[in-house]
């Protein structure tokens, strides 16, 4: 699948998957092909030959850091043409957030996100953004709160895996 090419797997943050599969809702499917053992590399694979590409999406956006994790969602969505103006004003913020990380542009695009929906991959990609782990995820009068570290991966996967369904 031409969504996770093996430069981007590459990138594993951890060496066995066994870590990474306690940061999500492993299915059923998923568990019964896995071994805590594998490499994020092994695992992929053995997804992907399983035809389990949205598993194999879920693992990736788990094991990879901040970053390369936003910029593979936002390469995946940046291309897909014909967007609403609002969804592709997320991507166009996220793009810049990327070139240049800051707050102003993280507080925005949870803000944009909430008045778009959460029905699209735009929103979730600005997500993953708002939860990087920067800053906080409250209000601003209030004692700040981080993000769980496993929320960029998924709001990365839901944004990859609505953006597969047209969304």
């Amino acid at each position: 699948m031409d969504i996770l090419p093996p430069a981007l797997i590459a990138q594993a943050t951890f060496t066995t998957i066994d870590m990474v599969m306690s940061r999500y809702p492993v299915s059923d499917e998923a568990k019964q092909r896995l071994k805590p053992n594998m490499s994020p590399e092994q695992g992929v694979a053995v997804l992907q030959q399983d035809g389990l590409e949205r598993d194999a999406i879920q693992l990736t956006a788990h094991f990879l850091p901040v970053m390369p994790c936003i910029r593979w969602g936002y390469n995946q969505i940046s291309g897909r043409e014909g967007l609403p103006d609002d969804q592709q004003h997320l991507v166009e913020l996220v793009r810049e957030w990327l070139a240049s990380p800051n707050e102003t542009i993280r507080i925005r695009l949870q803000q944009l996100a909430d008045r778009t929906g959460l029905d699209n991959s735009c929103a979730w990609l600005a997500y993953a953004v708002f939860w990087c782990g920067t800053g906080s995820i409250v209000a601003p009068d209030l004692p700040v709160v981080l993000p769980p570290d496993n929320m960029v991966g998924h709001a990365v996967n839901a944004a990859i895996l609505l953006y597969l369904c047209g969304m």
